[in-house]
């Protein structure tokens, strides 16, 4: 064998074995140590606040211990305001949160990043006997501020200019809800100036709309549409707002017939934006636990897919980033 073949032979030997066998992989394959990491993170921590990204969580939660069997994560619900208090009190490392923070909030030490998007829905009941009217000519703030903030009855008269004497059954909510202190600020007041039977939760309230024609109430966005179909729950109708005061619904202010065209409208801003807002996951102080960091990053990776499943908005690939290099 000449001089050059040998030389030849002995860099490709090289090159091979190089190539099978790096420093510090003691000849593992990428798929292995991605294995060996997922068995290494080990941990656990508790989850508790908002009902509207419970559902999603729950999933997040669920997907991530199959990947990593040795973290375990707890998580409860109790709305956006208890989340945030325990979170503070450390009787939980992660909070659910659907509100923007309070100065309060901020300067106690909670840091948020947002997962997801969603908006607050104005909702009656399909059965309403002034249905085709609130269809046509919606309700426009002032007409809601009435609704939510009266201290006496509300009459459908009152809002529709007719003749009937039914009284508008309105609720509320009991919990500490990201949901109400959206409305509530949209009426330019606070979740305790709300009025109405008190529920607890987003299912709760879709319940109680369902099964009284003369209801009015609200919800997170998702919660009024059937997940699987996209389309509204049974007996669910979403309120169009008239912001413009002129007593006619036009394109932009019509009701949502499905969830696809209501994340398109909340994404092209034909919805009002004070009733959208970022779905969060807050923690006290930067995190810096491979745990929480690893949940995190899944929740802004992989589990994006299970945003849109939850019938949720999914973030766009600038709000992505933007989170993805907060982590950093």
């Amino acid at each position: 064998m000449s001089c050059s073949k040998t030389i030849l032979l002995f860099l490709c030997l090289a090159v091979i074995l190089g190539c099978k066998s790096r420093p510090g992989q003691s000849g593992m394959g990428a798929d292995e140590t991605k294995t060996r990491a997922k068995k290494d993170l080990a941990g656990e921590l508790t989850i508790g606040g908002a009902f509207a990204l419970y559902p999603l969580a729950k999933k997040w939660t669920d997907d991530f211990m199959k990947m990593y069997p040795n973290v375990k994560i707890g998580i409860t619900t109790g709305g956006t305001g208890q989340g945030i208090i325990d979170l503070i009190d450390k009787k939980v490392e992660l909070a659910m949160i659907s509100r923007p923070l309070s100065a309060e909030e901020h300067e106690a030490g909670v840091w948020t990043i947002p997962v997801a998007k969603d908006g607050v829905a104005a909702i009656i009941n399909q059965k309403n006997p002034y249905i085709g009217r609130i269809l046509r000519q919606g309700l426009s703030p002032d007409e809601f501020q009435i609704v939510f903030t009266s201290e006496k009855p509300v009459l459908w008269r009152d809002l529709l200019d007719t003749a009937g004497t039914e009284k508008a059954i309105v609720y509320s909510r009991a919990d500490e809800s990201g949901a109400a202190e959206m409305l509530a600020g949209f009426i330019f007041k606070e979740q305790s100036d709300l009025k109405g039977i008190k529920v607890t939760g987003d299912e709760e309230m879709i319940r109680s709309i369902q099964k009284e024609p003369l209801a009015i109430g609200f919800c997170n966005f998702s919660f009024a549409f059937d997940i699987p179909t996209g389309e509204r729950k049974e007996n669910i109708q979403v309120i169009p707002f008239d912001l413009d005061f002129d007593n006619k619904i036009d394109r932009k202010e019509i009701p949502f017939e499905n969830l696809e065209v209501a994340h398109r409208s909340i994404w092209l801003g034909f919805y009002p934006e004070s009733l959208c807002r970022d779905l969060s996951i807050g923690c006290l102080g930067k995190p810096t636990d491979p745990v929480i960091l690893q949940f995190i990053y899944f929740i802004l990776t992989e589990g994006q897919e299970s945003v849109k499943e939850s019938g949720l908005c999914q973030l766009n690939n600038v709000y992505i980033r933007s989170a993805l290099e907060s982590l950093q």
